[in-house]
């Protein structure tokens, strides 16, 4: 399942979620520096905002790793996919696209093929 997060490359999105980590780091830091002894309310208020902030971070952080996860796992299987079709010899004359799962006629051509019959013969035990 693509997405649009999939355009941007792995190494970039890993990298924008260490910085969005480090960013999480640092105002959970200073907004628990005013919690931990006396202070006026409203450097409280500015702290439970960077809190707040902090949290959010945190979440892009997670969901830029997490589609990292997914894009490695999917190609993974694209990997797996790729390698149980190239087992497999199609003499139909076809050219049998493994993305799709189905076969690509030329352009012009009249294709009346039938993937039962060439298929059939490999594919069925």
């Amino acid at each position: 399942m693509s997405s649009p997060l999939s355009s941007v490359p792995v190494e970039r999105r890993r990298r924008a979620a260490a910085s969005a980590g480090l960013a999480a780091a640092l105002l959970v830091a200073v907004g628990v520096v005013p919690w931990a002894g006396s202070a006026p309310g409203t450097l409280r208020i500015f702290s439970t905002v960077a809190l707040a902030v902090a949290v959010l971070f945190a979440l892009i952080g997670w969901g830029l790793l997490a589609s990292v996860r997914a894009d490695r796992a999917e190609a993974r299987v694209d990997a797996a996919i790729a390698e149980a079709v190239t087992e497999f010899e199609f003499d139909c004359g076809h050219d049998h696209d493994p993305d799709e799962m189905r076969l690509t006629c030329p352009p012009g051509d009249a294709c009346a093929h039938d993937c039962a019959i060439c298929l059939g013969s490999t594919w069925r035990s």
